[in-house]
């Protein structure tokens, strides 16, 4: 099946969609750069705000987290501030050609328009409020453990699913390499171990990557998980196809 003209590539794609289009409210995906974790929840996402209607707007956000130096003061409002942060979300839509009319439902903090879908949100301002919807959070590996809590407890009752996007190669903080004091590993992890029949949540961890062969070579060499304790990787590795299949005495 097709999300907004985006479909699976691979195994592990299916099981993310599987989790993805179910009703636990808790949908977790880890894996390196170009595995499909940000495109896939996206294009889900889009498929039950704008085509079935089944939650009434996407929320994406991440932390503002600069590569490189920091660029420092950036002029505007906060959604002409925010741009640079989502620009990851906006390149997605390319791929999803199908559905050219896509930036219509756009809306960035700062606009008024009900009839808008799609709000792009900083880290700041979700925390404190009650929410709905599809709701992304990138980039969380680099959430401490306030920040997070901050989050993951504002869903409401009905119509409101979590996606949690994350890569434990990428920790930026060298604090939150330390899982002790990263959120995201901690919330995880508490998972794992309170709902045992993961009734609330589900976590899928791909491993194939869709980008130039090269992408792998580099990420291999230049990576910033050198110093990273391996227990990030144990428990990301819980959410393998493997692991799936060998919990449900799946076969290959």
């Amino acid at each position: 099946m097709a999300y907004f003209s985006i479909s699976a590539k691979n195994e592990e794609q299916k099981l993310a969609l599987r989790a993805l289009d179910n009703d636990k409210p808790i949908t977790v995906l880890t894996g390196p750069s170009g595995v499909g974790k940000s495109l896939l929840a996206q294009a889900v996402g889009l498929e039950k705000v704008i085509e079935t209607k089944d939650y009434k707007r996407l929320i994406y956000t991440r932390l503002q987290v600069d590569v490189g130096t920091d660029r420092g003061f950036l002029p505007g409002n906060d959604g002409e501030k925010l741009y640079p942060y989502i620009a990851p979300f906006l390149d997605n839509l390319d791929a999803m050609s199908e559905n050219s009319n896509i930036k219509d439902y756009l809306l960035f903090e700062g606009q008024d328009d009900k009839n808008k879908k799609v709000f792009f949100d900083s880290i700041q301002s979700i925390r404190g409020r009650s929410l709905d919807g599809w709701i992304m959070i990138d980039e969380v590996q680099n959430l401490d453990i306030h920040t997070i809590t901050a989050i993951a407890t504002r869903l409401r009752a009905e119509n409101a699913k979590l996606i949690l996007l994350g890569n434990f190669s990428q920790i930026d903080d060298k604090r939150l390499r330390n899982p002790e004091q990263n959120g995201f590993y901690q919330l995880l992890k508490g998972l794992y171990e309170k709902d045992k029949e993961q009734k609330f949540f589900d976590h899928v961890n791909m491993t194939v990557t869709h980008r130039h062969p090269v992408v792998e070579l580099v990420e291999d060499i230049l990576r910033n998980d050198k110093n990273v304790d391996p227990v990030f990787y144990e428990l990301e590795n819980k959410g393998t196809l493997e692991e799936y299949n060998k919990k449900y005495g799946i076969e290959k």
